[in-house]
Formats: structure tokens, C-alpha cells, sequence
């Protein structure tokens, strides 16, 4: 009996044993099993957007009377709150939201010389434009071009719109020639719906394109004439 009775201790000291070591790793692949499920692959919600204007039909851009001149495009100035990736919403005087998952594809700067640039070089008026020239030899007349203002705006009650407004010095490239007066753009009252980043990108597309078309306009005059050098 003395016997019997201490191998039935023994297994029930050996049982429970194994089942202290069981609940550790129990526990330790559950832990396993939950990490796998939080570290599993989830869709990525962010979107890019590109700056874009309408495809540009070849036509004869040589017109009798039209002088076309080369351009040199300095590199745009923004203010600091655009440097960013995150597409900007102004909600308030002097508040701003960036958007965390709607982005430009490109640095703001670089999307709007570039379509400023496709703009320009189908206006009858001008011949060629070279990017971040910085007056260099080449050119006839160098554009220094500031964005003030590229971002949508939150309404509190009447939706939404965007905001576009740009400032541009002209001159003649070259020493002690006459400047050409500065102009500048705003872009009127453009609708947004304030949920479509796509259709905030494609508005914005066709304010700096009005813009590139306002510049051209104000070119100097057909003859092709620099104005006297200043004594």
C-alpha cells in the first residue's frame, strides 16, 4: 500500500508539473498569434496628387507681327507653410490643416514651375523658357515668380473653395536696362466640394494655368525692341 500511494503522488506531482509548463506557452503563443494579427498588412490610405494642365495641341506658333521671346524662369518663391508634402485647407483667418494622407506627388515648387513652364511654351509670344535660369545668358527677359497663396479654403457654412495668388517681376536680362512692371494674379471664386483632393489638385491645375496666360499676356510688345539702357 506505503508503496501504491507514493507512485499515485508522484504521477499527479508529475501532471501538474507538466501543466505549469503548458500555461506559459499558452500564453506565449497567444501572444504570438495576436502579434501576427496587428503586425499583418493593412491598405496604405494615403494618396499623391499631381499638378496638371489640358493637353496642348501643336499648332503654328510662328504669327506674322508676334515676336517670340526666350524666357528664363527663377526658381519659384513659396511661403514656408507650403513647403510640405500634405496638400494645405485653410479653415480659418489664420488657421491651417495640413492633410495627412492627400499629398503632392512632387515638391509645390517644382509642380508649378513645371506647368507654368508647359503653359508658357504655348503662348505665341514666347519661343523658349529655360527653369531655374537665374538670369543666365540665353534668355531675353528672366521671370521671378512668388506664390502667396495655393491651398484649399473651408467655409463655415457655404462648402468650400481654393486659393490661388501669385506676384511676378519681369526684366529685361542684361545690365542697366529699363524693368518691366511687376503684375500678379488671383484666382476668382472657384467651387470645391472639400472632400475631393483630386478635384482640389485639378482647380489649383487651372488657376496656374490662367496664371501662366495672364504672365504671356503682359509680355512686352510685338516688335521684338529692348528699351534703351538707362544713363
Amino acid at each position: 500500500m506505503p508503496s501504491i500511494l507514493g507512485k499515485d503522488s508522484a504521477a499527479r506531482s508529475s501532471c501538474a508539473c507538466r501543466g505549469d509548463l503548458r500555461r506559459p506557452l499558452l500564453v506565449l503563443m497567444s501572444i504570438l498569434l495576436s502579434g501576427c494579427h496587428l503586425l499583418s498588412p493593412r491598405d496604405d490610405p494615403t494618396r499623391f496628387y499631381l499638378l496638371s494642365g489640358p493637353a496642348v495641341v501643336p499648332e503654328d506658333r510662328v504669327v506674322p507681327g508676334v515676336h517670340q521671346w526666350k524666357l528664363g524662369l527663377s526658381p519659384i518663391e513659396l511661403p514656408e507653410y507650403l513647403r510640405t508634402k500634405s496638400m494645405v485647407v485653410r479653415t480659418g483667418q489664420n488657421e491651417l490643416q495640413y492633410r495627412e494622407y492627400d499629398r503632392w506627388a512632387e515638391p509645390l515648387d517644382r509642380g508649378i514651375s513645371r506647368l507654368l513652364k508647359e503653359t508658357l511654351s504655348s503662348a505665341r509670344n514666347v519661343e523658349t523658357v529655360q527653369l531655374n535660369s537665374h538670369g543666365g545668358a540665353g534668355s531675353d527677359i528672366e521671370v521671378r515668380l512668388r506664390v502667396l497663396a495655393c491651398e484649399g479654403v473651408a467655409h463655415d457654412r457655404s462648402g468650400a473653395s481654393i486659393q490661388f495668388v501669385a506676384r511676378w517681376e519681369v526684366r529685361w536680362v542684361g545690365t542697366n536696362l529699363a524693368t518691366i512692371p511687376s503684375g500678379g494674379f488671383t484666382s476668382g471664386p472657384v467651387n470645391w466640394d472639400g472632400r475631393n483632393y483630386d478635384l482640389l489638385a485639378e482647380r489649383l491645375s487651372t488657376a496656374i494655368v490662367a496664371a501662366g496666360v495672364s504672365l504671356a499676356n503682359e509680355l512686352p510688345g510685338s516688335d521684338g525692341a529692348r528699351p534703351r539702357a538707362n544713363k
